[in-house]
């Protein structure tokens, strides 16, 4: 997946129309909504006899349909509730990339419990008829957590027999477990990652909590990765608007984190749309446009209790911590807390200077994890 830009994304613009000559010049005149340059998020209807497809509420022309830099579709290939990042930067219409979250063989199916197994892991969603065991699919889905993990919400299961497609394998997911001696990880939930003999995309350093893409091969039980990319929200280009699922929220709703992969601010100029402030809350889906890091707006999607509330969990506890182990734990109030790439530490904090002090620490309920997503020192 292509990688996505916090330092230049610019917030959506309304601007109004011109007013006509005579008297209507002075006639106060709809607004018009300037499309963001580039959107991120699922389909939400294709209409192949217009050439259209809406993502995040915004209609696009479609020019081009593409996965990775070889492989084109067409529009006929696209589905409700696919991953896509659409681009209009070209003149002759937008240019949408297919965004799955995996790309791989059906290894099994139990349509009584609505479950599927694709790169070593287990799925629920109720798959069409027409899709079998050995069938080649693009899974889009969002973080959930669960018992196990950091799981998938799944969207779509789409199958394709294009000749692009069969024979990949792809995974996302929040890599756990990370072993440097072994060159091993576990990606989301369940699936086994081998990177001995993997390119690491920038020659990025390698840590647990990271949300990464691998490509490469099933071996078994074990994904063997050729190539293995940390995804942030750092790297993208103008005027971006981002569709996910809230997946932390400050205790002052300051700052929060989407799609366990990126953190915004938010400040007095953050404009809030269906909903409030009160409203950003763990598990709810949002449209967010930022600048610099920065929230310019974020949009609600549902009614504040959709399907990932009740599967994300928050935890804040305030006393006197242990020293950091060396697998980047400590103990406080007697739970183990975890530290990983996305634990933010304030007021001069430290893995190596928390012990000294009385601290509060706010995180999430992963699986059985408890990680810390913030950690400052405790007010006198």
């Amino acid at each position: 997946m292509k990688k996505i830009t916090l330092a230049t994304l610019v917030g959506l613009v309304l601007t109004g129309c011109g007013g006509g000559g005579g008297d209507d010049s002075a006639s106060p005149q709809p607004p018009v909504e300037t499309k963001p340059q580039a959107v991120q998020g699922t389909i939400n209807a294709v209409n192949v006899g217009a050439n259209t497809i809406e993502v995040n509420g915004h209609s696009y022309n479609v020019a081009s349909v593409a996965y990775g830099t070889d492989t084109q579709f067409t529009i006929n290939d696209l589905q409700q509730d696919m991953m896509v990042a659409v681009s209009t930067s070209s003149k002759v219409g937008a240019q949408v990339q297919l965004e799955p979250t995996m790309v791989g063989r059906v290894t099994n199916i139990d349509r009584a419990k609505s479950t599927f197994v694709v790169n070593g892991a287990t799925l629920k969603f109720r798959l069409n008829q027409h899709i079998d065991v050995g069938d080649w699919v693009m899974v889009s889905s969002l973080p959930q957590a669960t018992d196990a993990g950091l799981g998938y919400k799944v969207l779509s299961v789409v199958k394709f027999e294009h000749e692009g497609i069969v024979g990949l394998y792809e995974v996302e997911g929040r890599l756990s477990a990370l072993d440097p001696n072994a060159k091993s990880f576990v990606l989301g939930a369940a699936t086994n990652v081998d990177y001995s003999g993997a390119v690491i995309e920038d020659n990025a350093r390698l840590l647990n909590g990271q949300w990464v893409e691998v490509k490469g091969q099933m071996n078994g039980n074990t994904f063997d990765a050729a190539e293995v990319e940390v995804e942030t929200y750092d790297d993208f280009d103008n005027d971006n608007e981002i569709e996910g699922v809230v997946t932390w929220v400050s205790r002052d709703k300051s700052q929060f984190e989407l799609n366990a992969r990126g953190r915004f601010m938010v400040t007095g100029v953050t404009r809030f749309e269906d909903g409030t402030k009160a409203n950003l809350n763990v598990g709810v889906m949002i449209e967010v446009t930022a600048v610099n890091g920065i929230a310019r707006e974020i949009e609600f999607e549902n009614d504040f209790d959709g399907d990932f509330g009740d599967s994300w969990r928050e935890f804040e506890y305030t006393g006197q911590p242990s020293i950091v182990s060396q697998d980047n734990t400590f103990t406080i109030n007697k739970k183990v807390v975890h530290i990983d790439a996305y634990t933010e530490f304030d007021d001069g904090l430290n893995k190596d200077n928390i012990s000294y002090h009385k601290v509060e620490v706010e995180g999430v309920i992963i699986g059985t994890r408890y990680v810390a997503r913030e950690i400052e020192r405790e007010d006198d």
